[in-house]
């Protein structure tokens, strides 16, 4: 793989060259698509506002028969890739049991969506998710899919990201559970800058 990956950045750079010294019309249009691809926009401003350390409350339904649960984390978000990308880390107990989990997050240009990936421990399956925003930017929508295990099928949920202000945002999940006949809330978080 590492072979590969030499192979893949050396022909990249080769052909970075051979554009450089004289490029045609296509290779320049070529050049400036994958730039306008590559540049961070405005709505990687928004996720990059999201960097730094959070009081996550969590309210989470496993059976819509039951009460709510509720348990406290810490969310740490960091910027990768000189700001394309975020990446959460989180950290909590629930249902006793220690949770760590991890989402990398960012906006697609060439799709026009944001993406997003998220896995913990309390599975091996990755979900994946693409969004909208609203007209505001602070509000994103979107549509997740995860392996369910009691099903052993794949899983739809539906999300929604709501920017409050620079301290504050908040994370809703529907999605349909065990025993129940129709979506519904089934997680709630509410994160707070430390």
């Amino acid at each position: 793989m590492k072979e590969f990956l030499a192979l893949a950045a050396l022909g990249l750079l080769a052909t970075a060259s051979a554009f450089a010294a004289d490029p045609t019309p296509e290779q320049q249009a070529m050049m400036e698509k994958m730039n306008k691809a590559a540049t961070p926009g405005p709505q990687h401003a928004i996720l990059a506002k999201m960097a730094g350390e959070w009081t996550a409350t969590v309210k989470f339904l496993m059976d819509p028969s039951q009460p709510w649960q509720e348990t406290v984390g810490t969310s740490v978000v960091t910027t990768l890739m000189d700001g394309r990308y975020i990446q959460e880390s989180n950290t909590a107990t629930m249902m006793g049991m220690p949770f760590s989990g991890m989402g990398v997050t960012g906006y697609d240009n060439v799709i026009g969506k944001y993406v997003s990936t998220w896995i913990d421990n309390m599975g091996t399956g990755i979900m994946t998710s693409t969004g909208t925003a609203d007209a505001s930017g602070k509000v994103i929508s979107w549509n997740g899919v995860m392996s369910d295990p009691m099903t052993g099928k794949p899983s739809k949920a539906r999300m929604v990201t709501t920017v409050v202000d620079d301290s504050r945002h908040t994370f809703e999940m529907y999605s349909t559970p065990p025993g129940a006949k129709k979506e519904m809330k089934t997680m709630t978080i509410e994160y707070v800058r430390k």
